[in-house]
């Protein structure tokens, strides 16, 4: 794979604004691709054996109880959807975090933030409305990256979160943008 797992910069201060949010709503989502929360890796890997998908398995040395598994074809999207690759994370073997990242490679910046305003309201009205969560830019040799974030807490620790980040290279006169869609189960992580 070529690193786009990586590339939704806006993510860390997605998860870092979001953790701290609150508001009422139902039971959380399941998490997509027909895992489970709670599950163990094994589902996903499955997946990309089944598809003949990238698979990255990796485990923080700093925290040894958690695993990452990342899986994405070498091109295009995943089977079945417009997301270009899936991101899980588990602890102690149990799902507790998925995310989802939208690319599109090639494509203009505002195709993909269209790509996003329409995901955003098809999961609005399924969901309800989606806090607004801030918005970062930063700018550094000529290239200018804004992200923002929003999300919805169904319960506590139980959030479906957006990010969106789009970068500009100013001399260059190029965009291009990403957007992940982060569904978080905090309960998996509470001692059984």
């Amino acid at each position: 794979m070529d690193g786009h797992f990586l590339r939704g910069k806006g993510i860390g201060l997605v998860l870092v604004l979001l953790l701290g949010a609150r508001c009422a709503a139902a039971e959380p989502l399941p998490p997509p691709l027909e895992l489970e929360w709670g599950g163990s890796p094994t589902r996903l890997i499955a997946l990309a054996d089944r598809f003949g998908m990238d698979k990255v398995v990796r485990t923080p040395g700093k925290q040894p109880r958690m695993t990452i598994v990342e899986v994405g074809p070498e091109e295009g999207t995943l089977p079945g959807h417009h997301a270009s690759a899936v991101e899980a994370r588990y602890i102690g073997g149990r799902l507790y975090e998925v995310t989802v990242h939208y690319t599109y490679p090639g494509r203009a910046a505002d195709f993909v933030k269209g790509q996003f305003v329409d995901l955003k309201k098809g999961l609005t009205a399924r969901h309800g409305a989606f806090q607004f969560n801030g918005e970062k830019k930063s700018t550094g040799k000529g290239i200018v990256t804004n992200s923002q974030s929003y999300h919805i807490n169904f319960a506590e620790g139980r959030t479906l979160m957006l990010a969106l980040t789009e970068t500009k290279d100013v001399k260059r006169g190029d965009s291009s943008a990403t957007f992940s869609v982060v569904y978080h189960n905090a309960s998996i992580l509470k001692p059984r």
